[in-house]
């Protein structure tokens, strides 16, 4: 019985607090993160793709010239050795939503390599770091950014996060 109690506190805790976040997601610098911008056209959500690999580091990352500051990852591609900068959204946006993202874990990173000044880099939809957490930032069926979605949508879509 306490373990049910619980358990509906916990879930009720953390449907306010996504809820709380997506109520302050207007007051976010997205500046050329949106839906619809240079930046999002870019995402061709008919070409995703998905890689393995190690997380080296969490850096920032200004995608094109204007755009707000965006939170990025460098991983080394499990097949190939190569690094590739992911993409994963505006700082504003991604930076409480990673806190526990550490470098040195095993990734698998789900999203579309696009081309910006003739260097090649990733857009992640999501992300699965380790065994358990996940991560998403784009809609699957159509790319559409995470931080674009009404705070309805983005709670709904957050707490389908398994």
């Amino acid at each position: 019985m306490l373990k049910k109690v619980s358990l509906k506190l916990l879930t009720l805790l953390c449907l306010t607090i996504l809820a709380a976040t997506a109520a302050c997601a207007s007051d976010m610098d997205i500046k050329g993160w949106e839906k619809g911008g240079k930046y999002d056209k870019l995402y061709d959500n008919t070409d995703r793709d998905v890689f393995k690999g190690r997380l080296l580091k969490i850096v920032d990352i200004t995608p094109l010239d204007g755009m707000a500051e965006g939170i990025g990852i460098l991983v080394k591609d499990k097949e190939d050795g190569e690094k590739v900068l992911v993409h994963l959204g505006p700082k504003d946006f991604v930076e409480p939503r990673i806190t526990d993202l550490r470098p040195g874990v095993t990734v698998k990173v789900y999203g579309v390599l696009i081309e910006i000044d003739g260097e090649y880099e990733y857009v992640a939809a999501k992300l699965k770091a380790g065994e358990e957490r996940k991560y998403k930032f784009r809609l699957t069926k159509n790319g559409e950014p995470f931080w674009s979605l009404s705070p309805e949508e983005l709670a709904k879509e957050e707490s389908d996060i398994e």
